[in-house]
């Protein structure tokens, strides 16, 4: 079973490849977050770490949703 904390991050996840990301730029925001590119056995800090980032990169998307940014 998934944890909460990971079911969020699967879904930010989600939100951003219908957002028209793709699947290596995902990686290398994970990467840029945390250092590795799976999110599975993160520490607890670098989960709250990858949160914080997939939620301002989701943000940003559907900010520039329809405009360029």
């Amino acid at each position: 079973m998934m944890s909460a904390q990971h079911e969020r991050l699967v879904q930010y996840i989600q939100q951003l490849e219908n957002l028209g990301y793709r699947s290596f730029q995902i990686d290398e925001i994970i990467r840029e977050a945390v250092g590795v590119a799976k999110i599975d056995n993160l520490t607890q800090a670098q989960v709250h770490t990858l949160e914080e980032a997939l939620q301002d990169y989701v943000s940003f998307a559907f900010k520039c949703k329809g405009k360029k940014c």
